[in-house]
């Protein structure tokens, strides 16, 4: 049950890092497809780094 809440919590911290990231690149004068790839990528990021920081914060 908790395994589950953090993969929730994960992929939701993943979208809102992926949307910060895709608006920023739009801000920046991107175009819609780089606004994708970039929110896309940063999203991919956080979700494969966030099993290394819960390992290392050792809650389970």
């Amino acid at each position: 049950m908790i395994r589950a809440l953090l993969i929730f919590v994960a992929a939701l911290i993943g979208v809102i890092v992926g949307e910060t990231t895709g608006i920023l690149v739009a801000l920046d004068g991107g175009t819609v497809s780089q606004c994708f790839i970039a929110g896309g990528g940063a999203f991919a990021g956080t979700v494969a780094l966030f099993p290394g920081v819960l390992h290392a914060l050792k809650p389970l």
